[in-house]
């Protein structure tokens, strides 16, 4: 159970809300590299858990791992090797640039967001994942360091709370050195509005998937901005600089429209291209259903 804290820690996520979480699972597609004993595969051979394969029996190697049984049938000697698993790192990395304020019918972006981390980094708390938290806006903003229990999950909370949303957005320097000490593969998940050039985009994410980490690229939206559903004449403020326009939106609405859906299927189609993840996150009253929704069919996807 989450407690509360003059953070306001369960404003983030409820007890009833936790308890449904640790029924879900978070693991990295790919072989990873981590520190303790948990859920997901290491590069490292070993000889615990699960059998992976045969080896011929060389001297000096364990008798206890010999396979006497394919002795008996061969009258070859052969070691069973297994596969360890190893906990997953998990990077959540997080836009607080100005862009993320906004707010439609409900959350903020920028409060969607947060909560959405919260979910995963509780579940990597609950699997014991070492997990960190990297924030970014045109530099990096925020860093926590990989840890594990219930204490650093905090430390992540406060974070995540303590950094509001504000100034320019770099996106790829800014994700560059929000992910410069990730030096281990693992699982990235990456929540951010993308409001970038989607091949630019990719690019730098795409580093992170040819180093071996498992990316997850999670663009949080208002349906607000994907309608401009306004009846009037309306200034628009830019939340990362001082461009003010003025315009009629009924007069550019078709063409907005079609611009905007253009750029998610960019961004969409860029990521699949590189081998990773795109999740659409439509900010709305229940913040946990997309993020459930996503969890259950990527363990029904990839487990089958």
């Amino acid at each position: 159970m989450v407690e509360d804290s003059p953070h306001g820690f369960s404003s983030l996520l409820s007890g009833e809300l936790a308890d449904r979480v640790r029924r879900l699972e978070l693991f990295s597609r790919f072989r990873v590299e981590g520190l303790l004993s948990g859920t997901g595969k290491s590069p490292f051979k070993g000889f615990t858990a699960d059998f992976l394969q045969h080896r011929q029996y060389f001297p000096g190697d364990p008798l206890k791992h010999l396979d006497w049984r394919v002795y008996g049938k061969s009258e070859r000697l052969f070691i069973r090797e297994y596969e360890e698993l190893t906990n997953t790192r998990l990077t959540v990395v997080l836009d607080v640039s100005g862009s993320m304020s906004h707010t439609g019918a409900s959350w903020s972006k920028h409060e969607f967001a947060i909560r959405a981390a919260a979910i995963v980094t509780y579940l990597a708390m609950a699997q014991r994942d070492s997990f960190s938290l990297a924030l970014f806006r045109e530099g990096r903003a925020g860093h926590v360091p990989f840890g594990g229990g219930r204490q650093h999950l905090r430390r992540v909370f406060a974070a995540l709370l303590d950094t509001p949303p504000r100034d320019g957005t770099d996106f790829s320097r800014g994700l560059a050195e929000a992910t410069s000490t990730v030096r281990h593969r693992g699982l990235t998940m990456v929540f951010s509005d993308f409001m970038d050039d989607p091949e630019a985009v990719v690019r730098r994410l795409a580093q992170l998937r040819y180093r071996g980490h498992d990316v997850i690229a999670a663009q949080v939206h208002d349906p607000s901005e994907q309608e401009l559903d306004f009846n009037s004449v309306t200034r628009f403020h830019d939340p990362e600089g001082p461009t003010v326009l003025v315009v009629d939106p009924q007069l550019i609405q078709r063409q907005y429209r079609l611009a905007f859906e253009t750029h998610l299927a960019a961004l969409k189609g860029a990521c699949h291209r590189h081998g990773f993840e795109f999740i659409a996150l439509p900010v709305g009253d229940a913040f946990e259903v997309p993020v459930f929704t996503y969890l259950q069919r990527r363990l029904e996807r990839f487990t089958r």
